[in-house]
């Protein structure tokens, strides 16, 4: 062999020992910076070699750098060699991670035109169908893809099934469907605690207070120190003492129904975990906010240093104080809606509670029997109210109250919709017109 041959043969060697040595360390310490200069020496020599581009990519996604990330699948993408497949299965984990379901959904079709074997690929499909609103054509595309696992590859089933379980809760599938869900990836395999937590609320939704406190109970052995495990056997044990307490009072269990508290944990918990509830929301808005309308904003404040900070509910009136203590009065137009709501503050909820309490019969409005907690006024007399199940309507004196939003974050994600930010909620359903969703 000339000295040519052999330096061709050593730089062969070493391009692929980094190669070997940017994979292993990936898959060690994926943020490691070494990857980024493993695989930039590789491309230096071979600047065509999809995989390593791909590797490139995989290493600034989870660096955070999303922008470097898509522009490296592109790339590859455009080839269209044999890593086409992989660059649009990047792209399609790249838009669910960054929420732009549609995205999502174009690029599960396209691996789908590549290949049709694989049962992952296909639930791919049904999470995107489902958070892009077309819900019961993806939970039956989940569910067919589940059915494919087990045809074909049947070690895989327990992974498919706690995959179901997670994508029917987030896209918004009601308890009644993710709960036989969560039972059956439970059975395949019970070290899923993330499943076995949203099962444990799920049949307090469903009034399974035994059920639920025997699977928190478990969950709590195994997890002794995670609060969400304790937090879990606490509610429900609280619940149920709630529930007996009512009972000798002969308050029906229909009648706690009505109030939907239960419903309303059950649905702060979930967005928690999907990254969309109110303090997800709070933190959205404050990076897209209009400099005239923060202009109107008061600096936060806790709500428990104020006097009779007892009288208000938790549903979202500390949150929304903390973040902001209020506008100022008359504000309410640099929202851009219709009609000018500003935010109440916090002196200002506590002494309208009070003066309600003091002469319930002058405030027919505000009954003493149903939960309310009210957030905004138009300064002339109305106000957006939360109620029963954390649903915000508008009350006027008089009227029947008039729906507005599904819930506080729902109306607050509108908001930061409308100020160009990016909306990570599921699309409502197709079928159906929601109030919080334009």
């Amino acid at each position: 062999m000339n000295d040519s041959g052999r330096t061709a043969f050593d730089d062969s060697a070493a391009v692929e020992r980094s190669l070997d040595l940017a994979w292993e360390l990936f898959g060690a310490q994926p943020t490691h910076s070494k990857v980024a200069e493993l695989a930039m020496q590789v491309l230096a020599v071979q600047p065509e070699r999809s995989s390593v581009s791909l590797l490139l990519g995989n290493h600034r996604e989870v660096c955070g750098d999303a922008a470097e990330a898509r522009r490296l699948y592109l790339q590859v993408a455009g080839r269209r060699d044999n890593q086409f497949i992989n660059a649009a299965r990047a792209l399609r984990h790249l838009a669910f991670a960054e929420r732009e379901h549609a995205e999502a959904l174009r690029w599960a079709h396209t691996v789908l035109a590549e290949e049709q074997e694989d049962w992952d690929d296909w639930m791919e499909l049904g999470s995107a169908q489902a958070l892009c609103g077309e819900h019961e054509d993806g939970w039956r595309q989940i569910d067919e893809a589940v059915a494919l696992c087990s045809r074909t590859a049947a070690d895989d089933l327990p992974q498919a099934l706690g995959k179901r379980a997670v994508y029917l809760l987030g896209s918004f599938a009601p308890p009644d469907r993710f709960v036989p869900a969560a039972e059956e990836a439970m059975r395949a395999d019970a070290a899923n605690s993330w499943v076995a937590l949203l099962l444990g609320w799920s049949y307090l939704v469903q009034y399974r207070f035994d059920d639920a406190e025997e699977l928190g109970l478990r969950l709590l052995r195994e997890y002794p120190t995670e609060e969400q495990m304790q937090y879990l056997v606490t509610t429900t044990r609280t619940i149920k003492q709630v529930v007996e307490k009512a009972h000798d009072q002969d308050i029906g269990l229909e009648d706690i129904r009505r109030t939907g508290v239960i419903e309303l944990a059950w649905r702060q918990l979930r967005d928690q975990l999907l990254g969309i509830d109110l303090a997800s929301a709070l933190a959205a808005l404050d990076e897209v906010l209009p400099a005239e309308l923060r202009a109107t904003l008061r600096p936060g404040v806790s709500i428990a240093d104020e006097p009779d900070a007892d009288k208000v509910g938790s549903m979202a009136a500390e949150d929304l104080v903390a973040w902001h203590d209020g506008q100022q009065p008359g504000s309410g137009a640099a929202w851009g809606l219709a009609e000018p709501f500003r935010l109440l503050s916090a002196a200002e909820i506590l002494a309208m509670s009070a003066e309600i309490e003091a002469d319930p019969e002058a405030h027919p409005d505000w009954p003493e029997n149903e939960i309310w907690e009210q957030v905004m006024t138009d300064d002339a007399g109305a106000y957006l109210v939360l109620v029963a199940f954390g649903a915000l309507v508008k009350r006027r004196p008089g009227h029947p109250d008039e729906p507005v939003a599904a819930s506080m974050a729902d109306w607050l994600w509108d908001r930061v919709a409308d100020f160009g930010g990016q909306d990570p909620r599921p699309a409502p359903r197709k079928t159906e017109e929601s109030p919080a969703r334009r």
